[in-house]
């Protein structure tokens, strides 16, 4: 009677784990059983519970020993069940006894089936994943992290996600468990960018640039701000790389391409951060060494010239060569430039104007009431000359506001002579102009005749050697050959050199390339300040560079003052006051340049003798004979060529420019030819 309660015990016991086995399959199952249907049974089992039981995977078969006595089939139910029987009519005194013997048996075997089911319904949670254990459990929290089932499956996911928070730092947090951070550093970036948008719409994209641009305090803050910057991006997408990776398994060659991303993906972060904040460090230390103290708050130039319809910007060449005595002034021109449509009139200054005048009522007008006439010889006395003389007299020249001698002087007899008021200045060693045109590539030019390099005659008065040519031809000229296409004097004249230094500057207008500048701008910037001073306040640099980009868009007319104005030996300035307003009206307006007023009283020839006292060259005697090697030449009609050619100084129809007497095609004296010469262009 005892074993047949045992059994019957280890009965129920088999029915209770086949039961909690059901419930672990289907969870939802349990809330709709019948509390009876959980009540043990003394009695075989059904066809349903055996099917149950024997489809259970043989993985959980050694959770399973404490059920082997229960009924496999009908005929040993009936049998157990026929045993209890008989045991009971023969031991009824024993039956309260038995009964709970089995019911203490059934709840042993309960207990370890419950058991066995709970541990069968563990390991099939662990290979069905996290959302099976979260079931068994019952304790994870409702949002669990997700895990890759196979190896390297989330590589994909990785390496969008670490780009992503490169493009968009913060991104890539928001999936880790650091989403708050994410969140704030998203929120940042997000505003910093519509903060910057907003100021580019107020300002407009030019002004708000050269603002910035203009402003030493701001670039020095920029520049320490875009490293910090750097720093925090690069941070920030290392930590939501390493946060993606958590919970996952890579492969080993993920893990290798893997960091590979990060190193690229920071590299992309703080290579343009740091090069802006170089770049603005150079800037700030370039304004703040090349351009005067701010003098009040940033203006436009639309605010800053509201009342001034033209400037006037004196631009200067200065010439500091080994065999010079001091500095003179190898270039002179006056920019006059509409201030509304970016229209300019470009003066030049013929370095042998005879007997500057100054401005009235001025200290140098007092001391040179008739003109700068130190000896009356008008070969002497020119513009040219007046920077040595006030740089030895600078007791008589009055205020030079904090300008050299040589300096404010020859701006004053620019001043006077020309009847412009000068509003700014700036000059530019030789030196200096190599480097400008070397930073933005070259220029490109169609040289209209062979440019020797050297010649003419030294302040000692010997002949230079002449030891490179600028071959003829469209070319690119690099800074050496460049600066002696605008300087070369020999077998020239002042007009030509003067046209050909107008020509070079307006092609070189036309071609700047921002790009190439900002490429070469910290070599620019070292030379700026050793070669190039000017006059321009720092809160003025944004207005002028509104103006230069107008200018690009605007026409730029070419002027010369020249012996068909007035006799440059001996110049009538009231004359040449009337011309020269008159020029730049016509600039500015966009008209035709107006013919001279003044058809000269003497030859050109008296102004070359002129000028042959400085920079004598023998040029003259050197073409004669090739005029005359010919013996049919008709020297009629070379005469009457001659008289047909261009206005001295004044570019031909093509815009090219040559010395009086020499015409397209003609052989130029001493030219070796094109592989004669060592010119760098190409």
């Amino acid at each position: 009677m005892l074993r047949a309660a045992a059994a019957s015990g280890a009965s129920a016991a088999g029915v209770a784990a086949a039961a909690s086995s059901n419930t672990q399959d289907d969870p939802g199952a349990g809330s709709r059983r019948d509390p009876a249907h959980d009540a043990p049974r003394t009695f075989a089992w059904d066809e349903s519970a055996a099917s149950a039981r024997d489809s259970r995977d043989d993985s959980h078969a050694d959770t399973d020993t404490d059920t082997d006595s229960a009924p496999t089939t009908r005929r040993d139910a009936r049998e157990r069940h026929a045993a209890g029987s008989r045991g009971r009519g023969r031991k009824k005194p024993s039956a309260a006894r038995g009964a709970r013997s089995a019911a203490a048996a059934a709840a042993v075997g309960t207990a370890a089936a419950a058991a066995a089911g709970a541990s069968s319904a563990a390991r099939a949670a662990d290979d069905n994943g996290s959302a099976h254990d979260e079931k068994s459990t019952g304790h994870e929290p409702g949002r669990a992290r997700r895990h890759s089932s196979r190896l390297g499956e989330s590589f994909p996911s990785l390496v969008g996600w670490t780009s992503l928070s490169t493009l968009l730092p913060g991104v890539g947090l928001l999936r880790t468990r650091f989403r708050p951070a994410g969140l704030i550093v998203f929120g940042l970036f997000v505003i910093t960018l519509l903060v910057g948008l907003v100021y580019l719409l107020v300002k407009g994209p030019v002004r708000a640039v050269a603002t910035i641009v203009a402003s030493p305090s701001l670039l020095n803050f920029l520049a320490i701000a875009a490293v910090l910057v750097a720093v925090i991006w690069i941070l920030v997408m290392v930590v939501s790389h390493l946060g993606l990776r958590r919970g996952h398994r890579y492969r080993p060659w993920q893990n290798k391409m893997a960091g590979v991303l990060v190193v690229s993906l920071a590299l992309i972060i703080g290579i343009p951060l740091g090069v802006g904040s170089v770049f603005a460090r150079v800037q700030s230390d370039t304004v703040a060494s090349l351009f005067g103290d701010s003098t009040g708050k940033a203006h436009s130039a639309e605010d800053l010239w509201a009342d001034k319809p033209y400037i006037n910007v004196f631009l200067m060449g200065r010439d500091n060569g080994d065999d010079r005595e001091g500095t003179r002034p190898d270039t002179m021109l006056v920019a006059s430039i509409d201030t509304k449509t970016g229209n300019a009139a470009l003066i030049s200054v013929p370095r042998n104007l005879a007997f500057p005048v100054f401005p009235e009522g001025s200290e140098l007008e007092k001391a040179w009431p008739d003109g700068f006439r130190p000896s009356g010889d008008s070969s002497e006395d020119l513009i040219n000359a007046v920077w040595q003389w006030g740089e030895q007299n600078p007791d008589q020249i009055g205020n030079a506001h904090g300008l050299e001698p040589g300096m404010w002087t020859t701006m004053q007899a620019v001043e006077g002579s020309l009847g412009l008021k000068l509003d700014y200045w700036a000059s530019v060693d030789m030196a200096g102009f190599e480097d400008v045109v070397d930073a933005i590539g070259g220029v490109k030019i169609d040289v209209e005749r062979p440019i020797p390099m050297g010649g003419g005659k030294s302040m000692s008065g010997v002949k230079n050697e002449i030891y490179g040519w600028v071959d003829p031809g469209p070319q690119t000229l690099k800074g050496k050959d460049a600066l002696w296409y605008v300087r070369s004097r020999e077998g020239s004249d002042n007009y030509d050199r003067m046209c050909r230094q107008q020509r070079m500057l307006k092609t070189t207008l036309e071609q700047v390339d921002p790009q190439e500048i900002a490429t070469a701008y910290p070599k620019l910037a070292n030379s700026a300040t050793r070669n190039i001073a000017t006059s321009i306040p720092q809160n003025e640099i944004p207005a002028f560079i509104e103006l230069a980009l107008m200018m690009q868009k605007g026409d730029v007319t070419t002027v010369q003052i020249n012996n068909d104005v007035t006799p440059t030996y001996d110049p009538d300035y009231d004359v040449l006051h009337k011309w020269i307003l008159g020029e730049v009206k016509g600039a500015s307006d966009g008209e035709e340049t107006p013919k001279p007023t003044n058809d000269g009283s003497k030859s050109q020839e008296s102004e070359d003798s002129a000028d042959s006292t400085e920079d004598s060259t023998e040029d003259t005697a050197t073409e004669e004979p090739a005029d005359s090697a010919d013996g049919s030449t008709d020297e009629a009609g070379a005469e009457a060529d001659a008289t047909e050619a261009a206005t001295p100084g004044e570019p031909n129809a093509e815009g090219k420019c040559y010395p009086k007497g020499f015409k397209p095609g003609d052989d130029f004296p001493g030219y070796p030819g094109p592989n004669g010469g060592t010119g760098e262009q190409g």
